[in-house]
């Protein structure tokens, strides 16, 4: 289980499974084409695109989506290279390169945010993995930080506005840049700024082209939308204009700085008396199930690695977000009885305001590929009332589980309420599993308000996880 991310942004930023891009809002490509036209003489252009990957292509024979969420469609900028071995979305760039994009951001979403990798190290550190890494640099650029053309400060009206991100690891190709931008008709405050830490001690990035260089890649992700056939729309439409510039002749100069991550302790703990309340909640699930089922409580571990932590070789992140508390729930859940099934026991950290969204995502152990989730806005109180077997509102459990929810995972919810199915795969749709078929689960906690990054799960209820066996 503790490589259970491993890959992922492998399967996303080396997919083929990509649509090729359309034509753009004409926002975007007024600005991109302004910004082009006002690029120094001796600075090179390499136009992009803009990808998602399509989920259903990670069930083809030899394929993997390496711990996907299916919550939140992935996106990223690719480019076509010459070497046919790099796949078009892992680059090589020097360090007074930068990848810009200009883009509408999305409709009004729980969370979207943009982190950028070291995909494969040139020349990895003593002790670290040989393979790729894919590990984050910094901190995510989320929807509590960016700047839009709307933005009377960065994280406000963020939705459905124009703004540009630059990614690059020198100062001066940033100022040339963001100045370019301002030239093109963009506002100072819709900028966004990446920097690249060429210069991270740990292990001193090996910017350029040829053997023995890094690779990198960025990722976006976006969650929850308020109206889900607008983000549908969006990510269709695709509004990105992308490219990768810099001076013909690399002389860097300035380096961009070591940014790093923000600290995750907010000193505002959940309320102590939810522990209570959920060890209740479990002993009321047990006295509901227990006639029926054998019911075995599983372990959950919790992440706290960064991507920093793996390139020195101290763990595994393979897409880490700092951004994201995955909680690792169990371990791979076989069934004997299609009405046998898992269930997650925990707080709303949504609801007590530690997350902008929680979810738990169904696993395919083989493929690693996200089936189905369950996210916050069915995460109800209604749902731990019911699997407690509270029959009214005149109940005293009412209030003491107005924080909590309990719900099932099954390929057979038989009759239960606050029960998601496993889908099985049909000629139409390959995802999901073969009924019966054994799964694992993750769960993600995504962004506490005060910091701007992962809940410190320390400040956090930890969830609870059960797996029911039928008798």
């Amino acid at each position: 289980m503790k490589r259970f991310f491993a890959g992922l942004l492998f399967a996303i930023l080396s997919s083929g499974f990509v649509a090729r891009a359309q034509a753009l809002d004409p926002m975007v490509q007024s600005l991109g084409t302004k910004f082009v036209a006002g690029l120094p003489k001796d600075w090179s252009a390499a136009r992009g695109s803009w990808e998602y990957v399509d989920i259903t292509k990670c069930f083809k024979p030899g394929s993997s989506c390496f711990g996907n969420n299916p919550s939140s469609p992935y996106g990223f900028p690719a480019f076509g290279g010459t070497d046919p071995s790099t796949p078009a979305s892992e680059f090589q760039m020097n360090a007074d390169e930068a990848v810009v994009l200009i883009f509408r951001t999305p409709p009004e979403v729980r969370y979207f945010g943009f982190t950028q990798y070291v995909i494969n190290m040139g020349q990895p550190p003593v002790g670290a993995s040989a393979g790729p890494t894919f590990a984050s640099l910094s901190d995510t650029i989320n929807n509590l930080k960016l700047g839009t053309t709307g933005s009377p400060v960065p994280g406000t009206q963020v939705f459905d506005q124009y703004s540009a991100v630059v990614w690059t690891g020198d100062m001066k190709t940033y100022a040339t840049t963001r100045a370019n931008l301002i030239s093109a008709g963009l506002p100072a405050t819709a900028i966004n700024f990446i920097p690249l830490p060429v210069n991270l001690p740990i292990y001193p990035l090996r910017t350029g082209y040829g053997s023995g260089r890094d690779t990198y890649g960025m990722l976006m992700r976006s969650a929850l939308p308020t109206v889900q056939a607008n983000l549908d729309a969006y990510i269709k439409e695709k509004p990105f204009f992308v490219i990768k510039t810099g001076p013909s002749l690399s002389s860097p100069s300035m380096p961009a700085p070591v940014v790093g991550y923000a600290p995750e302790t907010t000193g505002v703990s959940e309320d102590p008396r939810l522990e209570q309340s959920l060890n209740s909640l479990v002993k009321d699930i047990r006295a509901k199930y227990g006639a029926g089922f054998v019911l075995r409580e599983q372990s959950v571990s919790y992440t706290t690695k960064t991507g920093w932590d793996c390139i020195a070789g101290n763990g595994t992140c393979a897409g880490d977000n700092h951004d994201a508390l995955y909680s690792i729930e169990g371990s791979r859940i076989a069934v004997q009885n299609l009405q046998d099934f898992a269930i997650v026991v925990g707080v709303n950290h949504q609801k007590t305001g530690k997350a902008l969204y929680v979810n738990h995502t169904v696993y395919d152990p083989k493929t690693i590929t996200g089936i189905v989730s369950i996210a916050d806005p069915i995460l109800t109180t209604a749902s731990a009332l019911y699997h407690a077997g509270v029959a009214g509102p005149g109940d005293i459990r009412t209030k003491l589980y107005q924080n909590l929810y309990a719900y099932i995972i099954s390929y057979d919810c038989a009759g239960k309420q606050f029960c998601v199915e496993i889908p099985a795969p049909t000629d139409a749709n390959p995802v999901g599993l073969v009924p019966g078929s054994p799964f694992i689960m993750a769960g993600r906690n995504y962004v506490e308000p005060r910091s701007g990054v992962r809940p410190d799960p320390n400040e956090i209820t930890h969830v609870r996880f059960l797996v029911g066996t039928k008798k």
